[in-house]
């Protein structure tokens, strides 16, 4: 580790290969979850029946394609002096801050598919997390491509705000 903090990364925004990783996801959902049934139905439903059908889920795919690349690009991780911010959110916006002083670990987390396409996830822990959420991570930094950098950064980050 570099015995000098290196200055904060500023805004950093997650690969664009994290939207790729949404839409896979949702490739993966219409695959196994529609096509299991609208098959055997083609068969035995008159195809006004079917295309009642495939016309609404194909809107909606739509939409969920339209909403995967606008929530991709209102993801933005601050990273000051003090502690990592972060924004996200297409109608719901969600704000937050997790100062150096309280973050316990680091975990670098990468999925078979986020493996693919070169991203991991940072899952940041911290103390005193509240009672309500399932997991102590506070933070998923999503779609980064040099996880290991950013980590050792948010580690010295983390020492020399525990040394002060």
């Amino acid at each position: 580790m570099p015995e000098n903090n290196p200055a904060p990364p500023g805004e950093v925004k997650p690969n664009r290969n994290l939207r790729s990783l949404y839409l896979t996801y949702l490739l993966i959902a219409i695959w196994a979850g529609f096509l299991p049934w609208l098959i055997p139905l083609t068969i035995f439903v008159p195809p006004v029946f079917i295309l009642a059908i495939t016309v609404p889920v194909l809107l909606l795919a739509l939409f969920f394609v339209w909403w995967t690349g606008a929530y991709y690009h209102t993801i933005l991780y601050r990273f000051s002096t003090t502690g990592i911010s972060w924004e996200r959110g297409v109608w719901w916006q969600q704000t937050g801050t997790v100062p150096y002083d309280r973050i316990t670990s680091v975990d670098i987390f990468q999925g078979p598919l986020s493996r693919l396409l070169g991203i991991s996830v940072l899952k940041v822990q911290t103390a005193g997390y509240p009672a309500q959420t399932a997991s102590p991570t506070e933070l998923k930094i999503e779609g980064m491509t040099d996880a290991g950098a950013l980590r050792d950064y948010i580690v010295d980050q983390m020492q020399s705000h525990t040394m002060v």
